[in-house]
């Protein structure tokens, strides 16, 4: 491990906004992959493969073409991961992010057209400690350097403070429009109810920044633009049904409350009026679960799992876990599967528990394994055992 970290730190330089690669290439070759776990669980044995130990509080995955991985660090920059080898080999030309608290370089999304436009978008905190928000930039990807960046989204919650709750999920719809949460700022909750803020909101932009003519609140009379729902607290997991193509949703309550909600158009989810969790103080902060033109979760959890990373096993290599749901679990310390009929949970499992990890992100493969992020620093992938 030492010679390892000790050549990363010759060629590597970190800065506030990433790595400074000018002209550096690959600059860790790990071991050949190892398998850290075996597991027999409900409806599928598999085993536990380490890609790499080596980043640095990763946040957002995304697979490129070539069937490599795309990782922001949220106090680190961009790196990719070679999908066979371990590989890690930081890209430069990062947005500079805030660094502070549950903020950094967080989620991000390519490009539907990405094999002719190399877009990759990318969501990160932005501002001081005492004026921040989260901004949405896009640049193109090549080689090994985003190039031609341009923020295409600002949230307008500059009053917010401290670095808490910036969501930051991104996900790219079949019409090409792009979604990505946005999180209350923890002391700013009552915005969450409040459309013409972006506090506590999913929002959909066009891939330019611009509005979509649907949108809920296209005309700004009622609600800021690109707010397509609201009510929301931390959504720290977004992605698309698929088949339905639905948008789903999980977002961490307070002490209890964490949620799964499929998302509708200017739909209003409730938070703070109506929640399942209590504030960390014990204290009620609302007596009601639900309310009137309010959208319930089809799923929620007390105690705190904390969940965080959301997506649908879409492939056949496991075939009981096709059309599940799996979420990561950040104090819970575990992957979640949550088995479904329609939009009606009818069974869960928690997977790893033995490897006492904080799971960050988890992805369905398009090699059809199963790939997630710790915050310990881990890339792992999910195999048939």
């Amino acid at each position: 491990m030492w010679p390892r970290f000790l050549s990363l730190l010759l060629i590597i330089t970190v800065s506030f906004s990433g790595f400074d690669i000018a002209k550096a290439q690959t600059v860790s070759s790990v071991p050949p992959l190892v398998v850290i776990h075996h597991e027999q669980s409900q409806q599928a044995n598999f085993k536990v493969v380490q890609l790499s130990d080596q980043l640095q509080k990763p946040w957002g995955m995304v697979f490129l073409p070539n069937g490599d991985l795309l990782i922001s660090q949220k106090t680190g920059g961009l790196v990719r991961v070679a999908r066979d080898t371990g590989d890690l080999t930081p890209i430069s030309g990062a947005p500079e992010a805030l660094v502070l608290g549950q903020g950094g370089l967080l989620g991000m999304a390519l490009s539907p057209d990405f094999d002719t436009d190399q877009l990759l978008f990318i969501a990160y905190a932005a501002g001081t400690s005492k004026q921040n928000h989260t901004t949405i930039a896009r640049g193109r990807l090549l080689a090994d350097a985003l190039v031609d960046l341009q923020v295409i989204f600002s949230a307008n919650t500059d009053e917010k403070k401290r670095g808490a709750h910036f969501g930051s999920r991104l996900v790219f719809a079949p019409d090409g429009t792009l979604y990505a949460s946005i999180g209350d700022g923890f002391s700013w909750m009552k915005q969450a109810q409040n459309p013409h803020s972006h506090f506590g909101k999913i929002i959909r932009i066009n891939p330019d920044g611009s509005i979509p003519a649907d949108n809920p609140f296209a005309d700004a009379k009622d609600g800021a633009p690109e707010v397509w729902s609201y009510g929301h607290r931390n959504p720290q997991g977004l992605t698309l049904h698929p088949v339905t193509g639905a948008l789903w949703q999980s977002e961490h309550g307070p002490k209890g409350g964490d949620e799964i909600n499929i998302l509708q158009k200017g739909g209003n989810f409730g938070w703070p009026k109506a929640t399942f969790g209590k504030a960390y103080s014990g204290l009620s902060i609302t007596k009601d679960t639900a309310l009137p033109g309010m959208v319930s979760p089809i799923l929620h959890w007390t105690p705190s799992i904390a969940p965080s990373g959301l997506d649908f096993y879409r492939s056949e290599k496991f075939t009981n876990w096709q059309g599940d749901l799996f979420s990561g679990a950040l104090a819970g310390k575990h992957l979640r599967r949550i088995e479904l009929d329609g939009q009606t949970v009818v069974a869960q499992e928690k997977l790893l528990i033995e490897l006492k990890e904080r799971i960050r992100t988890v992805r369905s493969g398009p090699d059809g394994f199963l790939y997630l992020l710790t915050d310990s620093g881990k890339m792992l992938r999910l195999e048939p055992d």
